[in-house]
Formats: structure tokens, sequence, C-alpha cells
């Protein structure tokens, strides 16, 4: 779909024509005001946002397995490609296998290119999709580090998995804007409409005005710009992609979710019986 170009743009000029009777004064504004009415109008950023949806299922596609590009290419074409790449099992399969590939990883790794060019787009609905794989690149990344650390004393390049991580790390420190994230602790001495308190509050205490202030807990400090995935700040770039990913969870498929759970299982350790017994 082609959208029509201004017919004047590539008109000649009618002040060049010596015979013309009508003097036509230029607007100044009317370049600007054709740009400003493009990016308003909301047929043509839809119409962007399913063109950018679109590419990037195709450039997917170039990279997975062969067997799957039927199964993309019907994604491209549908309505809402990037929310149609999100609800496939079958895309998320083959993305998945090729994640826990053993060579995997790499700088040179096209599908983590695929997974960092695709959040930095910016697209909401493009970004949703790279959440749905966090868990499981968290989890390779994270047991590939424990388990190659011990055995070998050069590890193998992983610059792949760390920059779609650092992708994320950075879109969440940019939105915490340098602020820690905060809670508020209730004080149980002053009643709600959960409990009553067992001592009752003095009003005519001194102290009364400053006991019932709410106190307020520090859940993370602020977060500091990172470059690079120092083995001191690994737990922190993870965990901060990871909740990245639980903000969006409502918006996840059902087999995201899963291989989450899988995740947290696998690290909470053995004694947990979560390791071995999942809710339906």
């Amino acid at each position: 779909m082609d959208f029509p170009q201004n017919p004047l743009a590539n008109s000649p000029s009618s002040s060049s024509s010596s015979t013309s009777s009508m003097t036509t004064t230029p607007n100044p504004n009317g370049t600007g005001a054709v740009a400003a009415s493009t990016t308003d109008d909301p047929m043509h950023s839809w119409w962007e946002s399913i063109s950018k949806a679109r590419s990037r299922i195709h450039s997917l596609s170039s990279i997975l397995d062969p067997s799957v590009s039927p199964s993309l290419s019907s994604l491209a074409d549908s309505d809402r490609p990037a929310l149609s790449l999100l609800s496939s099992p079958d895309a998320y399969a083959a993305v998945c296998s090729s994640l826990s590939s053993p060579l995997s990883g790499s700088g040179s790794d096209p599908l983590c290119h695929w997974l960092y060019d695709t959040f930095l787009s910016s697209d909401p609905h493009l970004r949703l999709v790279v959440h749905s794989f966090i868990p499981l690149l968290s989890g390779t990344y994270l047991s590939r580090i424990h388990s190659l650390s011990s055995d070998s004393p050069s590890l193998p390049s992983l610059a792949g998995f760390e920059a779609v991580l650092l992708a994320l790390y950075s879109a969440e420190t940019k939105a915490r804007a340098g602020k820690p994230l905060v809670v508020s602790v209730p004080d149980l001495s002053q009643p709600s409409l959960y409990h009553a308190p067992l001592n009752k509050p003095n009003s005519q205490s001194p102290t009364h005005a400053t006991q019932s202030r709410p106190s307020v807990g520090v859940l993370s400090p602020p977060l500091e710009p990172q470059i690079a995935v120092k083995s001191t700040k690994r737990a922190c770039i993870v965990g901060v992609a990871l909740d990245s990913y639980y903000k969006q969870i409502s918006q996840m498929p059902a087999w995201s979710k899963h291989d989450f759970c899988l995740f947290a299982a696998s690290w909470a350790g053995q004694d947990c019986s979560c390791q071995h017994q999942l809710d339906d």
C-alpha cells in the first residue's frame, strides 16, 4: 500500500512562467505543515508500525530454521503481525531452539542481533516479543556462566546475550530517571480497614504525628548506567531485565510464563519443592 505523494512537490514552479497573471506567495510553513500532518496521521503511524513489524518478521525468518519460514510468512501477512508473532507457539519454539543451541549467545549470533535491534525499534508490540524471551535468555546465560566458570579458565563469548540484557537494563535505567524504587511501609500502630492495633495510639502524645508518618522502604537503589556486564554487576543487570519482564507479564504468552517458572525453580535450589512441582 503506497501513500500518494504531494502532486505539487515535483511540478514546475508557477513563478518561472513569464506569462502567469497570478502571483503566488509561498508559504514558509508549508513543508512543516505537511510533515506535521504526516506525523499526526493515525493511518500513517499504523501503516508504519505494520511495515516495521513485517520487516522484522521477514528478517527473523531468514535466520531461523527454513522449516518455520511458511509459518512466519503467514504471521507477517496478518493485520497485527507483531502481536501474531508474540502469540505464535511455533515461532516461540523456533527462537527458543536457536537460543538454546550450544553456539548461541556470541557477539556474532544473528538471533541476538535480531533481539537487540528489535528491542531498540521502540515499537511497543515488538518489544513485547523480545520480553517474552527474557526468561530463557537469562536462564541460559546464567547457566553457562555458572557451569563454565568453574570448568575452564577462559569463558566463551556471550557478548550477544549480554548486549540484549544491557539494552533492557539501559531502557529501565532511563525509565527510572535516576530515582530509586520505593514502597510505603504501613504503620501497624495505626488502624486500617484490615486491622485494629493492639495498643491504641495516644493522639495527645507529642510523638504521635511523627509516629504516624508512613515509612518508606527502598526496593532498588537508583540504577547506574552500564556499558558492559561486569561480574560484580551481572546479577543486578539480569535482575533488572527480569523485573522488566515481570512488568509485562500480563501480556506474555503462557509458554513464556512457563519458562519463567522453570527459570525460577531451577535457581531456587534443590531444597525447593517448586523445582519438581509446578502448578498447571
